[in-house]
């Protein structure tokens, strides 16, 4: 492992400056113009594994600026929303590219991807120390935007890969910094304390709080980031899945393997979290030794040669190998929503109150369409069409 470069920076939503270099991100700052100055950099929205995201002037987009090792003609974030816009199919769900252009910096080429304007995402507003829970309605609303869009992508003939934090709220179009503030910016400093040279900024800039989009959300969806997506049935030779630990179904856990049942079970997932307000298997510690037992005390026992093939089982079970009492999907939902009212709780139109329970209608209808999806062997869970068309969703 090489010796850190720079001093971490003081800021929480910021990207590791060690990203900045030969191959990674282009340095970029607030004010910056791109495209003959068609789009200017105002704020910045967030980042990740492959790109950063700002927010240009103007009519307010989103620009996506793909790491230099991601960049390239073929590259899946760029090519597959442009075949999905030609299927013809209905797009409302699925995030399009607008625009597109290459920068050439001190770290190599970059692709950057013009969108609409959009973001936070479902789990980062829902990702609170106090759970707050969409109410019901909308939570089956946005449930089944993210279906549609599945079933779009399925019907194109491709798999999306990676259906986790991917799920965006629309936003209104309103004045940057009446809602955000103006950006927060922390100093880029080598450990050597020599200059930070042309591969890095000299500042970087943290991402927009999620609590600064409480009054610009929409009550709709958008899907992005077709990075791990491919045309079915085969993905690239290649291909190594990025999805995260508690989203990740067994076959890809346990053999690497992909496909449209994948997509299926990690909307599963989604599904439970958007209606629900918190994870299906808890991700605090994203490993298999943690999330396995999750999934066997919900779900039952893994099927072998996966339960075999689990080498902490004896570390994380007694001998009769039985799941916990009382945590089964059905369990699950009917623990959610507190058993009295807290003083001062609110967090707006679209969140129900915290002692809110689910009605033992919606637990059985729901619990069935999670018990569909989340079949342990592949080939015994229901397709996209079926999700789609499950009572569950208008109820």
């Amino acid at each position: 492992m090489s010796e850190r470069r720079f001093i971490p920076s003081q800021l929480d939503e910021v990207e590791d400056a060690e990203d900045y270099r030969p191959g990674g991100f282009h340095p970029m700052y607030i004010g910056d113009e791109f495209a003959n100055g068609r789009y200017g950099i105002i704020h910045k929205l967030g980042f990740g594994r492959s790109s950063t995201c700002t927010q240009g002037s103007g009519k307010l987009m989103t620009l996506k600026a793909l790491r230099a090792d991601a960049s390239n003609a073929d590259s899946p974030d760029l090519v597959i929303p442009k075949l999905l816009q030609r299927t013809g199919l209905p797009d409302a769900y699925l995030r399009t590219i607008e625009d597109h252009f290459v920068v050439d910096g001190p770290n190599g080429s970059h692709d950057f991807l013009v969108s609409a304007f959009s973001g936070p995402s479902i789990q980062a507003m829902l990702y609170r120390p106090d759970r707050p829970r969409l109410r019901a309605a909308l939570a089956r609303k946005i449930a089944a935007q993210a279906a549609c869009a599945m079933e779009h992508i399925h019907r194109a003939g491709f798999v999306h890969g990676d259906f986790t934090s991917n799920l965006l709220f629309r936003l209104k179009d309103k004045e940057v910094y009446t809602h955000f503030g103006s950006p927060i910016m922390d100093e880029v400093r080598t450990c050597s304390g020599q200059l930070v040279g042309p591969h890095a900024p000299s500042e970087l800039v943290e991402a927009i709080g999620h609590d600064a989009f409480a009054n610009i959300l929409e009550e709709n969806i958008v899907v992005i980031d077709f990075g791990q997506s491919y045309r079915a049935p085969d993905p690239p030779k290649d291909y190594e899945p990025a999805t995260l630990a508690d989203y990740m179904s067994p076959e890809t856990r346990f053999e690497k393997r992909v496909g449209p049942e994948a997509d299926v079970w990690q909307l599963g997932c989604a599904i439970f979290e958007i209606r629900t307000g918190g994870p299906l298997f808890d991700p605090f510690f994203p490993s298999d030794t943690y999330i396995i037992p999750q999934m066997i005390a919900t779900l039952g026992r893994l099927p072998d040669p996966w339960y075999n093939a689990f080498r902490n089982r004896a570390q994380c079970f007694e001998e009769d190998e039985q799941p916990e009492e009382g945590s089964s999907i059905r369990e699950k939902l009917r623990s959610f929503g507190t058993p009295k009212r807290i003083p001062g709780y609110n967090r707006g139109p679209m969140f129900e109150k915290m002692e809110t329970k689910m009605d033992d209608k919606e637990v059985e209808l729901l619990t069935d369409l999670l018990g569909k999806m989340l079949r342990y062997r592949p080939e015994d869970r229901i397709g996209i069409r079926e999700v789609v068309d499950h009572p569950w969703f208008k109820e």
